[in-house]
């Protein structure tokens, strides 16, 4: 009896020093995020896994100014480009349940596309190297026009359903780029992805994924939204915040395309996405299934947001990086009045991600900071 009140006793000296190692480490990212965290501005969703579980979880800044609705772990947020991973992965599902092939012609699915200079494969897509362009006015406005003859407008301003986008989006050329850069992120290739998930299923994006991602994976609140006028309990407004002070404007869309964005999801929701990593669900055989999004594809030139001697590539709608930190995957998205990203490091079995309703932020900035506070670097 003796030896096992002091097993129990040693247990609880542990919890407590595990318990005030959280608590610091929640103290350190409350200020990370402290100039997001007024109760008159809004801000962000904030969430730190390891081994499955939270260790931290909270809410800055407000939801919603005009009913001063706080942000919270089931405030709904639109996510961007961290959307991709989603598109990507609702494809990969259809190849494994042997419904379309990931190396076949694009028009093969979608063909009423124009005729490309080269035969273009799903999995050149998923990985950006397909040569596709993106919503550029060199690429949208030979082809669309709003009702005053003026560029397209991606805010609130002007409207066109997903047909109409797709009848302008699938007469828009390749534009094949020089040898030495094989790498074009386009957002318009994943569109049309969701697209060639349509024809396949003849279901949307939106409700195939709800069925083969969501369901599957407890995610109750996520969805691809292609309809923007739907009503989502607790979702979080957009807002533009000017850098120089000026006052704050709600900022949304007018446009349900999806594919490259579109996923509104929650911190609690999101959780379950990073644990179908360790603990596969999906596909005939999961952990094949698995293994295969987080396949790198491609590799990316070097930009300004990669460190020297990192090695970075693309995968399945992530980013697959490879430096000082082992190798863990990265996404980040940015779309109207909403930025969010994804860092998931399998060496040490844990993952951040945080929403936010402001454009001002500096979401790399945030990732630098969560990643050096977290990770431990290998030895040199």
């Amino acid at each position: 009896m003796r030896q096992l009140k002091r097993l129990v006793a040693t247990g609880l000296v542990f919890w407590i020093s595990v318990a005030q190692a959280d608590k610091q480490l929640s103290e350190h990212i409350d200020q990370i995020f402290a100039d997001v965290s007024n109760n008159d501005t809004p801000g962000c969703a904030v969430g730190v896994v390891r081994d499955g579980a939270f260790i931290h979880k909270r809410g800055y800044g407000m939801a919603n100014l005009e009913h001063e609705v706080p942000i919270i772990a089931d405030t709904v947020f639109r996510v961007g480009s961290v959307s991709k991973q989603f598109t990507a992965a609702a494809v990969a599902l259809l190849a494994d349940q042997g419904k379309l092939d990931l190396d076949v012609d694009i028009h093969t699915y979608l063909d009423d596309l124009i005729p490309y200079s080269r035969p273009v494969s799903l999995r050149q897509m998923i990985a950006h190297t397909a040569d596709m362009q993106d919503y550029t006015p060199q690429a949208f406005d030979p082809l669309a026009k709003n009702i005053a003859g003026n560029s397209i407008r991606w805010g609130n301003q002007d409207y066109l359903s997903i047909e109409e986008f797709y009848q302008v989006v699938r007469r828009i050329p390749l534009d094949p780029q020089p040898e030495d850069q094989p790498w074009r992120y386009s957002n318009l290739g994943y569109f049309l992805l969701s697209q060639v998930v349509g024809r396949v299923t003849g279901q949307s994006l939106a409700d195939f994924a709800r069925a083969e991602l969501f369901t599957p994976l407890g995610m109750q609140n996520t969805r691809f939204n292609d309809n923007v006028n739907q009503l989502i309990r607790h979702r979080a407004d957009g807002y533009h915040v000017p850098r120089d002070g000026g006052p704050v404007e709600r900022f949304e869309t007018n446009l349900d395309f999806v594919g490259d964005g579109g996923i509104y999801t929650t911190l609690n929701d999101f959780i379950r996405w990073d644990r179908s990593f360790y603990q596969p669900v999906l596909g005939n055989d999961p952990q094949a299934f698995v293994e295969l999004l987080q396949e790198p594809l491609a590799t990316l030139p070097t930009t300004k947001y990669t460190p020297d001697g990192w090695i970075q590539r693309y995968a399945f709608g992530q980013a697959v990086i490879d430096g000082e930190y082992s190798r863990f995957y990265s996404h980040a998205g940015r779309w109207v009045g909403f930025v969010a990203f994804y860092e998931r490091h399998p060496r040490t079995r844990t993952s951040f991600f945080g929403f936010c309703n402001r454009d001002d932020v500096n979401v790399g900035a945030y990732q630098d900071q969560l990643r050096e506070l977290l990770i431990p670097k290998l030895p040199s």
